[in-house]
């Protein structure tokens, strides 16, 4: 029988009535709520994209929601009771009622009500055509964030339990610009301090919150975990476990193909954990498809590492860094402070006006994009710089300048105008990220921005030294040669290593300071003869002088 015939033939009854035939067709309870004539035919209303947005919605496909139950019970697990806590449309539901012949009880939770009536129609047409008898499944149409889940931990606490699912795929910021309702309550659930504690700084994952709320609530019961979300949800997970203490055990990450599976750009993972045991830090990260091991990452020797493994062979290398790495040059406004150069040698802005100006002011620029080449000598874009440092005024380019200050204070609109509060009670046409270092003549360069740590080195170019953009990190040398033992060093193999199982790759900046700053000169140079590195004894011994200076930039 079909669904719209069997809902027809209970016309007449009454809901109790009603709700006891499903029951026993399907297992679901208290299908209906007001009356019969409540029920929706499968796949009405279901495709709002508007809701899609705001619910960071990425519907688990059938196929992926199977082989995600079969991994589960490829492992021996069984469960007795499934909790899914936004369960959709019910792709783990419907898998897990396949896979798994243990299961006593599912709980389904979800805020819109459509996906729940396409899931209570595919379950009582499931009913229909098996005509098996099914485990109890309870699904509310609640926001997942208000429902009491400690209910559940307690009733069934000496019982198996699965919790599964594939929470939000958005940060609380995205939601906030659609004035969404589908938000956490504000509280300081990473458990930061000061003003990090007022929604764990600012931004947040929906799926981290989600994920974090279910392995507190259910970490003291016996089961499983296993939540399909972006990689950085796993590794906030995992860096928090020293603060956070959640009884959980053999982590694991199985990455899986978030293009193939969703059609999104993004880095996912299904995560998989053990409630109860020793608070686990460290993640073993699997392939999804393959089962093979790739590494492990988490944290060792007192440091949150991306290859556990990598990091303990090159960590004597792990250390104090004797420069300082800067980043590059900040200004906010491109359309009017980075220029061109055409082959007559005029100047011109992105806005396509031929700016006259003194050639003092403008060096050579450098962006992520460029860097990549061991030596670079030369560059396509200039950039005006008003300050020698942050604190310098610029009053002085109006009388010394007179054609740059008309530039700058034809645009002061645009400068004026940077939203930024670093320029707040600044000069005007001030510039961030300058300072001695700036104007060293040779540098050593990296991309904050790339999975590879490429180092290069910028010697002068057209006579002045270059600069970089803010994506950018550098360390000034006055000397080139100790600038090419930098370069060798940073390129070769022990400090690639150690950097590779520091970085994340998944990370908005790869590269920051705080790593660059743990790269040990001493230890690092210690590794290479001077013939290793192409370069005299002399030369060698005079970068290693360097170390003990204070005159660095």
């Amino acid at each position: 029988m079909k669904v719209d015939e069997f809902i027809k033939s209970l016309q007449g009854l009454s809901i109790d009535e009603a709700n006891e035939h499903i029951y026993a067709k399907c297992g679901v309870m208290n299908y209906f709520h007001d009356n019969i004539s409540e029920f929706v035919p499968l796949g009405a209303d279901s495709s709002d994209e508007e809701k899609k947005e705001e619910l960071g919605d990425w519907q688990t496909n059938s196929d992926l929601a199977h082989s995600v139950c079969s991994l589960l019970k490829q492992t021996g697990f069984s469960p007795d009771i499934i909790v899914e806590p936004t369960c959709g449309k019910g792709a783990f539901i419907l898998a897990a009622l396949d896979v798994f012949d243990s299961v006593k009880v599912i709980y389904g939770i979800e805020l819109y009500k459509p996906y729940l009536d396409d899931l209570k129609t595919l379950l009582l047409k499931r009913g229909l055509e098996n005509n098996k008898l099914s485990p109890r499944i309870i699904l509310e149409n609640r926001n997942v964030f208000d429902y009491d889940f400690a209910k559940i931990a307690s009733a069934h606490h000496n019982e198996k339990i699965l919790v599964i699912g594939n929470p939000p795929w958005v940060t609380n910021s995205k939601l906030s610009s659609l004035n969404s309702s589908n938000l956490p309550t504000k509280t300081n659930f990473k458990q930061n301090k000061g003003l990090d504690a007022i929604t764990g700084k600012g931004n947040f994952d929906i799926g981290e919150y989600i994920s974090l709320m279910m392995l507190r609530t259910f970490s003291n019961n016996k089961g499983r975990f296993a939540f399909l979300v972006k990689n950085i949800v796993c590794k906030n997970i995992v860096f928090e476990q020293p603060k956070a203490h959640i009884a959980i055990s053999d982590v694991r990450q199985w990455n899986i193909n978030a293009t193939k599976e969703f059609n999104v750009s993004v880095s996912a993972s299904l995560l998989t954990c053990n409630f109860g045991g020793p608070f686990a830090t460290v993640c073993s990260v699997y392939d999804f498809y393959t089962l093979a091991h790739l590494y492990n990452y988490g944290w060792a020797n007192n440091s949150f590492v991306s290859n556990i493994e990598d990091y303990y062979e090159t960590r004597d290398c792990d250390g104090v860094c004797p420069f300082e790495w800067w980043s590059g040059v900040k200004h906010d406004c491109s359309k009017v402070m980075e220029l061109r150069k055409d082959s007559s040698g005029r100047y011109f802005n992105a806005l396509g006006e031929i700016v006259e100006i003194e050639d003092d002011l403008v060096y050579p620029l450098l962006k992520s994009s460029h860097i990549g080449d061991e030596i670079i000598a030369e560059a396509s874009r200039y950039v005006i710089i008003t300050q020698h440092n942050a604190s310098e005024r610029t009053d002085y380019i109006k009388i010394k300048y007179p054609k740059a200050y008309a530039y700058l204070n034809s645009h002061s609109k645009e400068l004026d105008g940077r939203k930024s509060v670093i320029y707040k009670k600044r000069p005007r046409f001030s510039i961030f990220g300058i300072g001695p270092y700036s104007f060293a003549p040779y540098k050593i360069a990296v991309s904050g921005l790339y999975k590879h740590a490429c180092f290069s080195m910028i010697s002068p170019i057209e006579g002045k030294p270059a600069m970089l953009d803010d994506t950018c990190y550098l360390i000034g040398m006055e000397s080139e040669e100790a600038a090419r033992v930098t370069l060798k060093i940073l390129n070769g193999e022990h400090a690639q290593r150690l950097l590779h199982s520091l970085m994340f790759s998944d990370a908005k900046r790869v590269i920051n300071k705080d790593l660059l700053m743990r790269l040990d000169f001493a230890a690092l140079a210690d590794k290479y003869s001077a013939k290793e590195l192409g370069v005299a004894e002399k030369q060698l011994d005079d970068f290693k002088a360097l170390f003990t200076k204070d005159t660095l930039f």
